[in-house]
């Protein structure tokens, strides 16, 4: 979409959801304003939420750029939602898309740190557009989540910033990752712990445990009462908490975790 001088170029981020069917559901997107260092919020503005080619319904973008849609999700399974800007000579911002897991509460949850599929060297990834390429994850790394991914929900957390989920869905599918939803979490001890408790509130009682990369990321599982398997690509320096669950192949990794 062109814009004029006196438009705005805008940048929409939807973001994965998931509910237990017949749950009602709270569909997140914000809307900033391009740039290269800050990005301010847009508010005022009406956004779109499409669902199979239907409308789910419109909502405004408040002063911190953010918009919510509730909804109650009829059918079991995984589906697009897609977000834009409508009736706006203000903002001129690409649509975006976000998916939805409408899952059986009954069935197991496994977290899945994105950066502790890489080797170490590799970790802190590029992104497209840098002068190195994507590299692919560990070996054995895929399958182990294939395997998990036919006894339990994925849920893939990452710490790059909202703007870069699309390239972070786009490197998930360019390697056949199962399916699950992708959760941008700021590098904070607590913030790993904020979201389980969240999802625990919204009754995800069934969370078996994670596949994590760093002592913090483990410690926050296991202060939970959850389980923490290491991936076999981390340092060997990282001080695990207790009952902590080092593997040394993911084959182990996917065992620990079935």
């Amino acid at each position: 979409m062109a814009s004029s001088d006196a438009t705005k170029p805008g940048v929409l981020v939807a973001y994965d959801a998931m509910a237990a069917h017949g749950q009602t559901l709270t569909l997140i997107a914000d809307l900033v304003e391009e740039g290269f260092i800050t990005h301010p919020p847009l508010g005022g503005e009406v956004l779109l939420f499409q669902h199979k080619n239907g409308t789910l319904g419109r909502t405004m973008t408040g002063g911190d750029g953010r918009a919510l849609l509730s909804f109650v999700p009829r059918a079991m399974g995984v589906e697009k939602v897609t977000v834009r800007v409508v009736d706006s000579r203000r903002v001129a911002a690409p649509e975006a898309t976000a998916w939805l897991f409408v899952w059986d509460r009954r069935r197991p949850i496994v977290i899945v740190s994105l950066p502790a599929l890489a080797p170490p060297a590799r970790r802190d990834f590029p992104l497209p557009g840098s002068s190195d390429q994507l590299p692919g994850p560990d070996g054995g790394a895929v399958q182990a989540l294939m395997t998990l991914a036919r006894r339990a929900n994925l849920i893939y957390v990452t710490p790059k910033d909202r703007l870069k989920l699309p390239e972070v869905r786009q490197w998930t599918d360019q390697h056949r990752f199962p399916a699950g939803p992708i959760f941008p979490l700021k590098p904070s001890p607590q913030r790993l712990v904020s979201e389980l408790e969240t999802w625990r509130r919204e009754g995800w009682t069934n969370i078996r445990g994670g596949i994590v990369g760093t002592a913090e990321e483990a410690k926050a599982l296991v202060e939970k009462e959850f389980k923490a398997v290491a991936a076999p690509t981390v340092s060997s320096k990282e001080k695990w908490p207790d009952k902590t669950v080092t593997t040394t192949d993911w084959k182990e990794v996917a065992k620990q975790l079935s």
